[in-house]
């Protein structure tokens, strides 16, 4: 029974099959798609098909979910697909009582910990506590501090550190293993992006299809344009960006993040392929000026010191992000001329630009800005009694 994914029995059978990309291309020969959605398609608990299957059969299954979201490697199919399958891994985790290594957890024994604290940790004199209450608050694993912190997504005051290592009860080891699948999948997801497969691209629609419904949300609609921003709802790292930042960050702040951000979440919320062009979104170059460039540049001219004085031929760089090549005067035709750019994962923001990076509640799970704000607007929609159809993803993609 594999207990981890990314685990030494995983990348075992990877390897059999000639390493991941191999792996990947083999898996349509092997597996059902009408199979492999049932990893995604239980409800209150994973059915034992899901917790007893073989090891061979749950590896391809579980790389042909991410080679299909590889061909669109954002949104709610990835946050839906991660969760519903970390909760198989855990499920079994839970089952058999340990987690084989994964994420550097180990289990300890009662000699592992000076006496004193185990006693005060674990409330050992303290009235009232019951039997369950007090296994879960049992300190039973310990993680390298270094691990540990790349995992955690809580407080450091919520577990205690001894001679580098974090020692866990077991709620806290999941939640530790829970932030080890989470990182792990973005990685490995980014690894395969773009995959050019026919199969997948199927699986992809199924698995979308399944999600939306479920979601009793017609959330993604393919109309051409979006809904107006609602600025209320970004998330923090772009809240940050328009309010203008220091030199030394202005550039990736500004036209990097914000100029992706502001122009997908305005026209394009749920691409339909990976080479969308602005012009398959828009009537014209000013609704692009008026919504999105003006709104960058305002916030660049609150910058420390004001980016486009500073930097005039930015402003061409920032119709470059857009796709209309490097320009400061572009028209409709120009669109395609360049790349348009998909906002930066959330990895990659606190890798060039760490200080953009502040959490609040709602960034848990997510890898992508734009998803922070599709999920925080449905979730909007859903609050004032609405279903959340043509919730801010009515542009360019039909999901």
């Amino acid at each position: 029974m594999i207990l981890d994914p990314f685990g030494g029995r995983a990348a075992e059978i990877i390897e059999e099959f000639g390493g991941l990309m191999k792996t990947l291309m083999i898996i349509p020969d092997y597996v059902d798609p009408d199979e492999v959605i049932k990893r995604v398609s239980w409800e209150d608990k994973p059915p034992d098909e899901l917790i007893d299957m073989n090891d061979i059969e749950d590896v391809l299954g579980f790389y042909a979910l991410l080679g299909a979201l590889s061909i669109k490697p954002y949104g709610f199919e990835v946050e839906e697909v991660m969760k519903r399958n970390a909760e198989i891994y855990l499920h079994r985790i839970r089952l058999v009582g340990r987690f084989d290594g994964a994420a550097g957890i180990e289990a300890v024994g009662r000699e592992d910990l000076p006496s004193r604290d185990a006693f005060i940790l674990e409330r050992r004199g303290l009235r009232g506590v019951t039997p369950e209450e007090r296994e879960n608050l049992r300190i039973a694993y310990r993680i390298h501090l270094s691990d540990f912190l790349k995992f955690w997504e809580g407080s450091l005051k919520d577990v205690y550190v001894r001679s580098g290592y974090a020692y866990l009860s077991k709620p806290q080891a999941l939640e530790v293993w829970r932030g080890y699948f989470r990182r792990r999948f973005s990685e490995v997801l980014r690894s395969i992006e773009g995959l050019e497969s026919e199969f997948y691209k199927g699986l992809n629609e199924k698995m979308g299809e399944l999600i939306r419904k479920r979601a009793g949300s017609t959330l993604y609609t393919g109309s051409v344009k979006a809904q107006p921003l609602r600025f209320d709802l970004f998330p923090p790292c772009v809240r940050m960006a328009l309010e203008g930042v220091p030199s030394g960050m202005r550039n990736y702040a500004i036209t990097v993040l914000l100029t992706s951000f502001l122009s997908y979440a305005r026209f394009c919320p749920n691409p339909s392929r990976k080479d969308v062009r602005l012009r398959d979104c828009v009537q014209s170059v000013r609704e692009v000026e008026e919504e999105v460039v003006s709104v960058v540049i305002d916030a660049g001219n609150r910058c420390s010191p004001p980016l486009f004085e500073d930097q005039p031929n930015e402003i061409k760089n920032v119709w470059y992000h857009l796709g209309f090549g490097f320009t400061e005067k572009p028209s409709l035709d120009d669109s395609g001329s360049s790349v348009w750019y998909f906002p930066p994962n959330c990895d990659k923001i606190r890798a060039n630009v760490p200080q953009l990076c502040n959490p609040d509640e709602f960034c848990r799970g997510i890898r992508n800005p734009l998803t922070y704000y599709l999920r925080r607007l449905f979730r909007e929609k859903q609050r004032q009694g609405g279903d959340g159809a043509g919730t801010g993803a009515e542009g360019g993609g039909d999901g």
